[in-house]
């Protein structure tokens, strides 16, 4: 058992270090399930959310949400469709008027060409763009870990893993 653990970290170190775009590339190319955890230091309040995340052949991305909110996410190059399940709502933003990294990156794909890395080790980097910075930190071959703070200040954490 000892040497499978071995094998997966030494293949996952071989991965992110030959090339990390098409590693984090290909890990959002697969059906993920997400926590994401925010600590809003205005409110001093706690906010956890937990859903799918799933690129279609088609290359859009569709978010399901299940808790707290059930919400249902639809990402394209043309922007986000946005349904609330609970209410039975539909919005429609434009990817013009959407100004956030996360969802560029995961839209359009990583590019360590056009991105300012910041290469920890094998396992860990971080980003910088637009004057935020994102953390990227692979817990083991299964699990990615993001942390930044949002557009409203608010510290956020993103638990990906492969179910």
């Amino acid at each position: 058992m000892k040497i499978f653990h071995i094998s997966l970290l030494i293949s996952l170190n071989i991965m992110l270090s030959a090339d990390l775009s098409q590693t984090i590339n290909d890990f959002f190319k697969q059906e993920l399930n997400f926590e994401q955890n925010s600590f809003n230091s205005a409110t001093n309040n706690f906010e956890k959310s937990f859903g799918k995340f799933k690129r279609n052949s088609n290359n859009t991305i569709e978010i399901e949400v299940f808790s707290p909110f059930n919400e249902k996410y639809f990402i394209s190059s043309d922007g986000i469709e946005i349904y609330d399940l609970d209410f039975d709502q539909k919005k429609f933003i434009r990817s013009e008027d959407i100004s956030n990294v996360l969802l560029d990156i995961l839209n359009n794909g990583f590019s360590e060409k056009k991105l300012d890395i910041k290469h920890y080790d094998e396992k860990k980097f971080s980003l910088t763009k637009d004057g935020k910075e994102y953390s990227f930190t692979f817990l083991n071959i299964n699990n990615l870990q993001i942390k930044y703070k949002d557009n409203m200040n608010v510290d956020t954490l993103i638990n990906f893993s492969i179910p």
